[in-house]
């Protein structure tokens, strides 16, 4: 049986051979022949070439495309920084190495703990595990047993503290918890976690407000981690495959309003990362209908889960909001594996 390489398949390769013998042809027909051999022997041609390659080449960019193609489509292999899994799922490489810039968990705990329950609240830590964790089918790769052990690891240092430990895996362990191209959870992913915290504080908060959320349509959805598969023109081809991210809407039910001497209270605050701050996943609404309170939000992104608290805590939001409950956010991937242990 003779094989023949669809269509497709020999547009890519003849674009690709192209695009990989045109930067050769064009730099040596632009290139000064004088002094060209001892420029060789002294190594200077290279540097000569390289550096007129990176400041005047016109397609640059498109090769750039079509070697990550390449490597992407024949190796399923990406840029440092990020690992393609099984099925089309991509991986931070952040999951698989300690935190470069991790504070002493314990330390970070007590340090939020101790003002936050002086100002009559109470400090819910919500630890989001890694998407590494619950979708371990699609990694080509373990894990030490040092990141195994870690979220019950961290659950054991919350307890001990006195505090709510709650386990958040069963509620990402859906086959759609996480968006697939991208490091965060899907907005089911985090509906599922809002479900959760409101199962676990139910009936607990004082003067509840009703909130409703509906879903109201799709749309195409790029995650963080194609950054690391730029394969441009050559991505219907050889991928990473087109995403959907479903879209949600989440309003007041409630015609009341306040007065000119009411005393406004925030039930929850909430205090995170990315996963919480990032309206594409819409945490916050979430919470809001399913906690059926008002949620205020003080969560960053790109900063980690430790600066948005030591921030929230130093700009005295305490005391401006007056919350009854504070929820952390917490990635999993931002603890290392050695914090001080109860």
């Amino acid at each position: 049986m003779s094989f023949r390489p669809s269509l497709h398949a020999q547009a890519f390769v003849a674009g690709f051979v192209a695009l990989t013998l045109l930067p050769g042809i064009w730099m040596f027909a632009k290139a000064p022949l004088a002094g060209l051999e001892a420029n060789v022997l002294s190594g200077a041609a290279q540097r000569q070439y390289e550096s007129r390659f990176d400041n005047s080449f016109p397609l640059r960019p498109s090769l750039r495309q079509a070697w990550a193609a390449l490597k992407f489509g024949l190796f399923s292999e990406m840029a440092e920084g990020a690992v393609a899994g099984a099925n089309g799922v991509i991986f931070t490489s952040e999951e698989l190495m300690p935190p470069k810039d991790s504070q002493d968990f314990l330390t970070a705990l007590r340090a939020a703990q101790a003002p936050i329950e002086a100002a009559g609240a109470e400090l819910v830590p919500v630890i989001l595990p890694d998407k590494i964790r619950m979708m371990p089918d699609a990694l080509p790769r373990t894990r030490s047993a040092q990141f195994a052990e870690r979220y019950d690891h961290l659950l054991q240092i919350i307890a001990a503290e006195g505090l709510r430990t709650l386990d958040m895996r069963p509620a990402l362990s859906g086959p759609n918890a996480f968006m697939r191209t991208d490091t965060h959870w899907s907005p089911e992913g985090a509906r599922n976690v809002a479900q959760a915290l409101s199962k676990t504080l139910a009936g607990e908060i004082s003067n509840p407000t009703p909130f409703e959320t509906r879903h109201t349509g799709t749309r195409s959805f790029d995650g963080d981690l194609l950054a690391f598969a730029d394969t441009g023109i050559w991505r219907p081809y050889v991928g990473p495959a087109p995403e959907q991210i479903n879209i949600y809407e989440t309003q007041s039910a409630s015609s009341q309003e306040l007065g000119l001497f009411d005393d406004i209270k925030t039930p929850v605050a909430l205090v995170g990362t990315s996963f919480s701050a990032r309206e594409d996943f819409h945490f916050t609404g979430f919470l809001k209908s399913n906690l059926q309170a008002e949620v205020l939000s003080f969560a960053m992104e790109g900063r980690g889960p430790f600066t948005p608290m030591e921030r929230f805590l130093a700009e005295a939001q305490l005391i401006t909001t007056q919350p009854q409950i504070v929820l952390w956010e917490i990635p999993e991937r931002y603890i290392d594996t050695w914090s001080t242990t109860p």
